[in-house]
């Protein structure tokens, strides 16, 4: 399997697995009965829309954020070897290749 893959795999788990503890720690209240009840159903219905919802807007946000980042991220590594380039020709005159 793709490593990508994988890792898209474990931040899904990952997520996955803290809402679900977030949304019961929450809303189940007793543990006298097997079945949730009809409170309980609707607090995890609603817990787990708000934390899906969430992500939805998040991922939206870092999917228009994120090639900005990228740009900027490139950019400054230009500079750096650029400037790293204009040191090594500095000190070496003699070999300009």
């Amino acid at each position: 399997m793709d490593a990508a893959v994988i890792r898209n795999m474990k931040d899904f788990q990952l997520l996955f697995n803290q809402m679900s503890e977030t949304c019961f720690k929450t809303c189940v209240s007793t543990f006298l009965s097997r079945d949730t009840s009809t409170d309980e159903a609707l607090c995890v219905e609603n817990c787990s829309g708000k934390h899906i919802n969430a992500n939805h807007k998040i991922m939206e946000i870092f999917m228009e954020v994120q090639p900005v980042i990228a740009r900027k991220n490139m950019e400054e590594y230009q500079r750096a070897q650029a400037a790293l380039e204009a040191t090594q020709k500095e000190q070496n005159p003699q070999n300009t290749t």
